[in-house]
């Protein structure tokens, strides 16, 4: 049997107004905004029903003919372990590598030393991949990556410099920024980068308008160092995370390219390249108990990312909560990104959610709140100024507050008697915060 057999006039056809008709009788009284329309932490409502739009035009990846970026962590603290761990990543299906510092914010209580001894060694097996990325280091770090690689096959250099997370580390930022735009491998030089605001608690269009506040603050200091607005804007990696979520997630990195549209055309650039856009599964859905469910999460996470649009992925091993985590878990964060490109093919439609009603809505949506917030950010004099006076870890922490418990896997709904053992290769050592946020993690109200 197949599609073509079945009779178009079995079903009778209707209209929204006919489908609300319907949904009344099945809800025998109860309120269809109760229990039909949800809500996300922005407080927008997300119906259950949505007509298809005509008129959208895909949103691209940079580079819409290749799949993305298999970026993994290089973090352990361990250097020497770290080597066999790139080792394996690079022949086992990573096509990048994130160098990921100690002192980075996105660490999560890992990370590595750029003062170890043999880091240098570490550089040079990591020039083996075609896409290398910097998290977390100095300006003078990135110097010496950029120098130490200059010859080698990395083909994408992303230094992830951050201005407003690496507070007083830049001061000589405008001649850096000179330095490494002359420099050929390099791809992107700075991060705007919004992972701490959701890692701390922070709303979807919070998560945004920090990335978008950020965007903008570094355009102004690449303005500074004499840098086009054109190339300025390639210069810039917009990183964002990815959750469980799926709808919101999808939304967001579709929101995200829109807003920096926006901004380019604010700047006077028309027609600028898609943006580089670098998405890294959540921390703080990230669960102690029966960690097991990560994986699922960060299945979901990447799913949601990829389709989103991003052109680069990485995945926080499901251990992490543990301690620094095991091969295995390396394993299937890896595998994770890499059956779903080979395997499910996730990377041959360009913007799949292009025109889907319901997800069109909660992007155009999205938009609005985070130009709200992003605009009243830069009222009050730019992001630098909103993180000295407190006002954004105030405004996360309203937001934090008010976010609504939902059922969590195997810590608050269907919980184990008893937790089976978590292999991991060592302790975590302190979590390192950044713009005045800490990062949480929704399953601690649940445990404590």
């Amino acid at each position: 049997m197949n599609i073509d057999s079945l009779d178009p006039g079995i079903f009778s056809q209707t209209d929204h107004k006919g489908w609300l008709k319907l949904m009344e009788r099945a809800l025998k009284g109860k309120d269809f905004q109760e229990e039909l329309v949800s809500r996300t932490d922005d407080g927008i409502a997300i119906e259950p029903l949505y007509g298809r739009r005509h008129d959208c035009a895909p949103l691209s990846r940079q580079q819409a003919d290749l799949p993305w970026t298999l970026t993994q962590r290089m973090d352990d603290p361990d250097t020497e372990r770290a080597m066999v761990q790139l080792g394996d990543d690079l022949a086992n299906g990573a096509s990048g590598i994130s160098l990921v510092s100690s002192s980075s914010a996105s660490a999560f209580g890992i990370g590595m030393n750029a003062q170890s001894p043999i880091f240098s060694e570490v550089l040079a097996a990591s020039a083996k991949t075609t896409a290398l990325r910097l998290d977390g280091f100095s300006s003078s770090v990135a110097k010496m990556v950029a120098a130490s690689i200059v010859d080698d096959g990395v083909q994408r250099l992303h230094l992830g410099l951050d201005a407003f997370l690496s507070a007083g580390n830049f001061s000589n930022f405008s001649s850096d920024i000179k330095y490494f735009k002359e420099l050929k491998p390099v791809e992107t030089i700075v991060n705007a980068d919004g992972r701490v605001v959701h890692n701390a608690g922070g709303t979807e269009a919070q998560e945004l308008a920090v990335m978008a506040a950020s965007l903008v603050g570094h355009l102004r200091l690449l303005e500074e160092a004499g840098i086009s607005p054109e190339a300025a804007l390639a210069a810039t990696s917009l990183c964002l995370s990815a959750d469980q979520n799926q709808f919101t997630t999808i939304a967001k990195m579709r929101a995200a390219r829109l807003i920096f549209a926006r901004i380019a055309e604010a700047c006077g650039v028309t027609n600028p390249q898609p943006a580089h856009l670098f998405a890294e599964t959540s921390y703080r859905m990230l669960t102690r108990l029966d960690p097991e469910t990560n994986i699922l999460r960060n299945t979901i996470a990447v799913f949601s990312a990829g389709v989103g649009g991003a052109d680069e992925i990485s995945v926080l091993p499901h251990s992490l909560t543990h301690g620094i985590p095991d091969p295995l878990a390396r394993r299937l964060a890896r595998n994770t990104q890499t059956i779903l490109i080979a395997e499910s093919h996730l990377d041959h439609v360009v913007d799949p959610a292009a025109g889907a009603g319901g997800i069109e809505a909660l992007t155009d949506t999205l938009c609005e709140r985070t130009w709200e917030i992003f605009t009243g950010i830069e009222a009050k004099g730019g992001l630098a100024k909103v993180i000295a006076s407190g006002e954004l870890a105030a405004m996360i922490a309203e937001a934090r507050a008010n976010c609504v418990a939902k059922p969590i896997v195997g810590t608050t709904l269907f919980a184990m008697k008893v937790e089976r053992p978590v292999t991991v290769l060592g302790p975590l050592g302190p979590i390192a915060g950044g713009m005045g946020l800490m990062p949480m993690r929704l399953d601690e109200r649940a445990e404590a």
